[in-house]
């Protein structure tokens, strides 16, 4: 499964990465494996949001599934090519 992903912080200056897939917010859900490592933020029409619960748990995402990461620019570019397959509830 292709994964996309872009990092990003919390208010509280915790640590979270974007994800989608051309696959769909489900697929990725039913793909990814979740537990106490982090939470899951689903909001309808954005793409999903993994928040670090534990030090170096977005780490271990990207490497344990190749999440490929991009840069603000080509995730903006790529979510837009994806259309609604990158958001929830889509």
């Amino acid at each position: 499964m292709e994964l996309y992903g872009l990092r990003g912080i919390t208010h509280g200056w915790g640590r979270l990465i974007n994800v989608m897939s051309p696959d769909g917010a489900q697929a990725v859900l039913a793909h990814i494996q979740t537990g106490e490592a982090f939470m899951v933020i689903a909001t309808p029409g954005a793409p999903l949001q993994f928040h670090q619960a534990k030090g170096g748990s977005i780490d271990g995402l990207i490497e344990g599934y190749g999440i490929i990461e991009l840069d603000l620019a080509a995730w903006e570019r790529k979510k837009a090519e994806l259309g609604p397959a990158a958001l929830v509830n889509s």
